[in-house]
């Protein structure tokens, strides 16, 4: 029914009200009245400037570190799947953030951590690796992934090859009953 009217409309039709109150109260033909008029004047404009100000102030006591229109990606849930041991889950999560966010060189990195430490997976290591630097745009990531990745190559464990039970020999002797 009634549209909302903005600060600074607010703010300039007081003002033209209480323009009239502001030059009578400094003019020196009511010099007895004069502190009304100025009172009524200040009394018509506190509402729309302390609305105002307390708008400013509160924008800069809520969003101090600067207000993005784009949201940050999330890592906690990824990375709460791989405390828990639920690797994969955790590598599609830190996918996904990947391909949200193409210049996210830190999901790249985690991938590349928990595929090789926790993995223990070469293979799938390089293959990520191969696709971060793909994907990434920026010299400086490239180089920061191509930095952690060398880092984490040298963290692989060797493929050991499955211990062998040795069989019994065989013996001419009847099985013990």
């Amino acid at each position: 029914m009634f549209k909302e009217r903005s600060t600074g409309f607010k703010l300039l039709v007081r003002l033209l009200i209480a323009l009239p109150f502001i030059i009578i109260g400094c003019g020196w033909l009511a010099s007895f009245l004069s502190p009304f008029f100025i009172l009524a004047a200040a009394i018509l404009l506190a509402g729309p400037i302390a609305e105002l100000c307390s708008e400013k102030i509160g924008e800069a006591l809520l969003f101090s570190g600067g207000h993005s229109a784009e949201p940050k990606p999330i890592y906690s849930i990824p990375l709460a799947r791989k405390q828990e041991g639920r690797y994969e889950e955790a590598l599609n999560g830190f996918l996904d953030i990947a391909q949200g966010w193409p210049e996210q060189t830190q999901a790249w990195i985690e991938m590349l951590d928990l595929a090789v430490t926790c993995l223990n997976d070469g293979e799938g290591a390089e293959q990520i690796y191969q696709r971060g630097m793909t994907s990434l745009q920026k010299e400086e990531s490239r180089r920061q992934l191509t930095g952690m990745y060398t880092i984490l190559k040298t963290r692989l464990k060797p493929a050991t090859p499955p211990i062998r039970v040795p069989l019994p020999l065989p013996t001419n002797r009847p099985p013990p009953p």
